[in-house]
């Protein structure tokens, strides 16, 4: 028998109303008919919620679940197979459970839990006669095969990403972890959604207070629906109005094991391909994945690199208008009367050419996200070129200005954090404002005022300018450099582990004598 589905007549329910159904003291009454007249009412308008109609052993049974979300193959396979050839006895749910080949059946004797199974892509079974029903669990949602990092890429080392199932997104953890320490949490998060968030971790590293911590903020959540990994940053957050992000976003599956085994926790939320990370610190998004699977003398000039790259894209604009509008004195006189020259006859204050540069730069950015894949980076780039060349012989900017733009532009390129890469593109424009206003002055004051507002963050309790301020030396050997394993004997003092050895390899030597 193939697994189709019959729509039945709907029927009136009798002594219920809309909001009795959702109630968990509501229990699943024996007779088919109402039970399925009380499922109808709350699903009505529904038209992907199926019912399917047959007996066994004379005895009517019905089938309830929503098209599209069920293993067809495994229905039929481990449900339909089972009840259509069923002769071992009366017919009662506990007898037909054990006949059932699925592995994930369950009973239950509320209407609630009956509402909840069909909304997360379970089967229904009904029979007459019988108070309850079984819950069996062959949903197949619809999704992508594991594929490469797009956003995160690495030459070397693992390829994989997470992806929007979080059962496959589990198992890409578990199959880097392999150990009964790490621990699984799921809660359903979404008044409307009703989508499995976990929180993961692991038992003997993480500190225990920052378990009841995320548990705190956890339950603040009061929400009609959970749509992406963003929300529950936001509504997460510590600094909430601050530009800088205190969770880590990541879409690789080794980068959230190597977080948790530093000492720190992770949010997996169904259908989001990300994990969130906490706490963070500041360095940690000036570090990538291509740092730790190749060489530590490799890491090392790319890490210095990276950090000279985040100030500069931050502060090259504000300080060529700091130097062309006040400071011309710092600069030596060859290369001013060059500046000068190139600015003579450009209608327009210094400020202004380099706020319209930098939007113009922006929107180009924007634009080469919002084509498609193929175009938007050929668009961005020519788009840059040709309108760069358009607006110097137009005499709108200067060719220095376009110098600048471009180099603070492929400068944040090389930042690792995409979360790092938008602050830096917020906080462009108030340096440069207070640089065509107060000059070089203005440009460290607003410095101090943004350092002191960093060193006052804090990430689920970490200082998020760890290990700087506080300064540690021990914790330096991951920050501007990376130094070997053998040398990383300890996690990050910051996180306040339970078990802060998790190296326990010596350095490597030469073999004493001559080999024969």
């Amino acid at each position: 028998m193939q697994f189709r589905s019959k729509s039945k007549k709907r029927m009136q329910p009798q002594d219920i109303s809309f909001w009795d159904v959702s109630d968990d003291s509501v229990k699943v009454p024996s007779e088919l008919q109402q039970s399925l007249a009380w499922i109808q009412d709350e699903w009505v308008k529904c038209s992907d919620v199926k019912y399917q109609s047959f007996h066994v052993q004379e005895v009517p049974v019905c089938l309830v679940f929503i098209n599209g979300l069920i293993d067809q193959d495994a229905a039929q396979r481990a449900l339909m197979e089972p009840l259509t050839r069923y002769e071992q006895g009366p017919v009662t749910l506990p007898a037909l459970k054990d006949s059932l080949n699925a592995l994930m059946t369950e009973e239950t004797s509320q209407i609630s839990a009956i509402h909840q199974a069909i909304a997360e892509g379970k089967v229904v079974v009904l029979m007459d006669g019988q108070s309850g029903a079984l819950l069996v669990d062959v949903n197949k949602f619809p999704g992508r095969g594991i594929e490469t990092s797009q956003n995160e890429p690495t030459i070397q080392g693992p390829q994989e990403a997470f992806i929007e199932s979080l059962p496959t997104n589990l198992a890409l953890i578990r199959k880097r972890l392999r150990t009964s320490k790490l621990k699984v949490e799921t809660m359903q998060i979404g008044a409307k959604t009703n989508l499995q968030l976990a929180l993961l971790y692991v038992e003997g590293i993480v500190k225990p207070g920052l378990i009841e911590e995320a548990h705190q903020r956890l339950q603040r959540i009061q929400t009609d629906g959970i749509l992406s990994s963003n929300e529950i940053r936001e509504m997460m957050d510590d600094a909430p109005f601050s530009p800088f992000r205190l969770t880590e976003v990541t879409e690789r599956p080794d980068r959230t094991v190597a977080g948790l085994l530093e000492g720190r926790i992770c949010f997996l939320n169904d259908g989001t391909p990300t994990s969130i990370v906490v706490p963070v610190v500041f360095v940690g998004g000036l570090s990538s994945a291509e740092d730790y699977y190749g060489h530590f003398m490799t890491a090392l000039p790319l890490r210095i690199l990276r950090h000279a790259m985040y100030w500069s894209a931050l502060l090259l604009p504000s300080l060529y208008i700091a130097l062309l509008s006040y400071n011309q004195d710092l600069v030596p006189t060859p290369l001013l009367i060059s500046l000068e020259a190139q600015h003579e006859g450009i209608p327009f204050p210094t400020i202004i050419e380099a706020l319209g540069m930098q939007t113009t730069f922006e929107a180009l950015r924007e634009a080469g996200l919002r084509l498609p894949r193929a175009v938007g980076q050929s668009v961005s780039i020519v788009g840059a070129l040709i309108i760069g060349d358009a607006a110097v012989n137009a005499s709108i900017v200067s060719p220095g200005m376009v110098i600048v733009v471009a180099a603070a532009g492929v400068a944040s390129y090389t930042i690792p954090s995409q979360d790092l890469v938008n602050t830096n593109r917020i906080l462009q424009y108030p340096f440069m404002i207070v640089a065509s206003l107060l000059g070089l002055y203005g440009i460290v004051a607003f410095g101090l005022v943004l350092v002191i507002h960093m060193v006052s963050l804090r990430s689920f309790g970490v200082p998020y300018m760890a290990p700087l301020a506080p300064f540690s030396w021990p914790e330096m050997r991951d920050t501007f450099i990376r130094a070997p394993w053998w040398a990383m004997n300890q996690r990050p003092q910051f996180y306040e582990p339970v078990n802060l050895t998790r190296n326990r390899t010596s350095k490597p030597s030469p073999p004493s004598g001559d080999s024969t």
